[in-house]
């Protein structure tokens, strides 16, 4: 399975003058995807209306509603965002914004990256051999997600984890709890769409909270 990439969106802006855009790392500047950014603020919108929405979106990455990014974003300016909406919400609700956007971000894959024709072999094959599929075309598109961080799937008799080193979405955070929402509701939305809706996927180790990596664990397939 290919899962076409950049992901994009029309009428969108040029890079942003926000610090985080302008910071020199003394090297390349690492990206993802438009969607971490987009989907989190079109779910601030919806609960916050528009205009607190658009003012956490400015003060965290420069953009504005009516001008979002179309491309690969330097992989700070979502972590930017992520902060913003941590320090204005609050983790728990903070976290509950991140995990829906990572939900429409796997329904944003599913209608446009995720070719029919795999779709439908995923969902076809016993649950064990759609899994694999499905990781194996994630790990293949890290890049897409994972930034400048270390991506890996390990897949065991038992339990399927999914880690990221020196993850984008957390880095420098600290936490009460695990936090990455957004990749833990991007990943149980496409399992749950492509594999078997009983999946569960849930952060066990994170950045933020202590941990070494960044850890999910692939439940409800075995």
């Amino acid at each position: 399975m290919r899962i076409v990439a950049p992901p994009t969106v029309p009428g969108a802006s040029p890079a942003p003058s926000s610090p985080a855009a302008q910071a020199d790392t003394g090297g390349p500047i690492a990206r993802i995807g438009p969607n971490a950014i987009i989907q989190s603020v079109y779910v601030l919108r919806d609960r916050l209306g528009a205009g607190e929405a658009d003012r956490l979106l400015r003060r965290a990455t420069g953009y504005d509603l009516a001008h979002l990014p179309h491309e690969m974003v330097d992989e700070r300016e979502p972590l930017a965002l992520v902060r913003t909406v941590m320090d204005a919400l609050g983790e728990p609700q903070a976290t509950r914004v991140l995990r829906e956007a990572g939900r429409h971000t796997a329904d944003y894959l599913l209608a446009h990256r995720i070719p029919r024709p795999a779709q439908w072999i995923m969902r076809a094959a016993p649950r064990r051999v759609g899994l694999a599929l499905l990781l194996r075309a994630m790990a293949a598109n890290a890049w897409t997600f994972a930034g400048s961080a270390t991506f890996t799937v390990v897949r065991a008799r038992a339990v399927t984890t999914l880690s990221f080193h020196d993850c984008a979405m957390c880095r420098g955070i600290e936490s009460a709890g695990p936090m990455c929402d957004f990749y833990a509701g991007t990943f149980e939305h496409l399992t749950r769409a492509l594999v078997t809706p009983r999946a569960e996927v849930v952060e066990v180790e994170c950045q933020a909270h202590g941990g070494r990596d960044c850890r999910f664990e692939v439940r409800g397939i075995h």
